[in-house]
């Protein structure tokens, strides 16, 4: 039985608490600052840590917060932290080196990872047990047997292992990028008016567009150089398309919409 600390119960904090208590038999620790949200954690009998000289006892501490918000924490309370201490912040390359050399000056073991699950809505009251049923975890260092056995207890059945610039670079395009385009999508003035003229493929468009602006703000601007790579191949493609439609140029748009279905097709 371990001691887990998850710090910031927030959707993907909160539903990491809840998964452990479970889907396990380890004891659940939750730090937060908002009085509702603990008062909330305690009512599903998340412990709570009311003195930072907790985290020393820890078996596992989890940071489940913004990315800057994490690099703060660690940095205020790394004299507290010991043992393993993950993050799984969304963007790594300017967090990653940064926190790695705090556990190596206050001795603890610092493991990144990245979980790919989410919701559209935020907040403990949003959290689920059940939010990484069949997830994808992205590390960045080696997770031993015994933390994969742990993850795997709360429902994750992928573990894809990358650099922190492997891991950013995939990430723009595999969810940044989305949630770019379906916002870009959304600020059409005809958005308000599709009742009636809609069905699945504009949910399934304007679905990402409903986000947190605050950590999604913080999220691009971190990794804007990559998200700004992709965005413009995404203005290529759509200027080429543009350009067919303008010259009516059927042969050329036909091989444009054919080989974006055999990417597809191929993808899953």
């Amino acid at each position: 039985m371990k001691k887990i600390a998850i710090v910031g119960l927030g959707l993907m904090g909160g539903s990491f608490a809840k998964a452990f208590i479970e889907y396990s038999d380890n004891i659940v620790y939750g730090y937060d600052i908002n009085e509702k949200t603990i008062k909330d954690a305690r009512n599903v009998d998340i412990k709570i840590i009311d003195n930072k000289n907790e985290f020393k006892n820890m078996d596992l501490t989890i940071i489940c917060l913004n990315p800057l918000s994490i690099k703060k924490f660690v940095k205020e309370n790394c004299k507290y932290l010991s043992n393993t201490v993950m993050e799984i912040s969304g963007v790594k390359n300017n967090l990653y080196p940064y926190i790695k050399d705090l556990s190596k000056k206050y001795f603890f073991t610092y493991k990144s990872i990245h979980p790919m699950a989410g919701r559209e809505v935020y907040g403990f009251e949003s959290s689920l047990k059940d939010l990484y049923i069949d997830a994808s975890m992205i590390y960045l260092d080696d997770l031993d047997d015994e933390e994969i056995s742990l993850f795997k207890k709360i429902g994750f059945n992928k573990f894809v292992k990358a650099s922190p610039k492997k891991h950013d670079q995939m990430i723009s395009f595999t969810s940044q990028l989305c949630h770019v385009i379906s916002n870009a999508y959304v600020l059409n003035e005809k958005s308000l008016n599709h009742d009636g003229f809609s069905a699945g493929s504009l949910k399934d468009m304007t679905r990402v567009s409903k986000i947190d602006e605050n950590l999604w703000s913080e999220l691009f601007l971190l990794n804007k150089d990559f998200l700004i790579e992709d965005i413009d191949i995404m203005i290529k493609n759509l200027k080429d398309l543009k350009s067919e439609l303008e010259n009516d140029d059927l042969e050329r748009l036909k091989t444009q919409l054919k080989k974006g279905n055999d990417i597809r097709k191929k993808m899953w």
